[in-house]
């Protein structure tokens, strides 16, 4: 089964006042760089606390895919 291409967050999550978020949240789709978010990706930690991030950006890669 694939990765669903549908990504969500609570408004109250940590994760909105994250600076790589903001970093994505602020750039158009099209302005998006797959090798920056890959790097970014693989700084992060591999812990519960990075799990919405982390998913946020697979999301961001996926969004990627389509327009491509």
């Amino acid at each position: 089964m694939g990765s669903p291409i549908n990504w969500g967050i609570m408004s109250n999550s940590p994760t909105l006042q994250n600076p790589l978020y903001i970093k994505y949240a602020s750039t158009t789709i099209g302005n998006l760089n797959a090798t920056n978010i890959k790097n970014d990706m693989k700084a992060a930690l591999a812990s519960n606390e990075s799990a919405e991030l982390i998913a946020y950006l697979s999301w961001l890669l996926r969004v990627l895919d389509l327009v491509a």
